[in-house]
């Protein structure tokens, strides 16, 4: 006869007593769920990371061609004063000549 309390088919409230194995199978299936949801965390970051990499780097390029376009139209600029410049200096020395 079992003792009161104990055993797996105790009726009276008692704490069930489980075999190495059954508790090892639970553990297992509980690392395994786990497992997976860390996976299933990893790949939505993973893609969440992806986009914001993406919208970053169409941003920082439309910034990059943005500048790029200033540097060249303050260079045009630049180059017209300056050839308007040398072109009045030769303009003046073709009348003293």
């Amino acid at each position: 006869m079992p003792l009161i309390g104990i055993g797996k088919g105790s009726s009276l409230g008692g704490t069930q007593k489980f075999s190495f194995y059954e508790r090892n199978q639970a553990w297992r299936a509980k690392q395994k769920e786990h497992s997976q949801k860390f996976l299933n965390q990893q790949a939505v970051a993973s893609n969440v990371f992806a986009v914001g990499v993406s919208e970053t780097q169409t941003a920082t390029e439309m910034l990059f061609n943005n500048v790029a376009q200033r540097v060249r139209n303050e260079a045009k600029a630049k180059i017209a004063e300056r050839n308007g410049t040398i072109d009045k200096a030769i303009e003046g020395l073709d009348i003293k000549v």
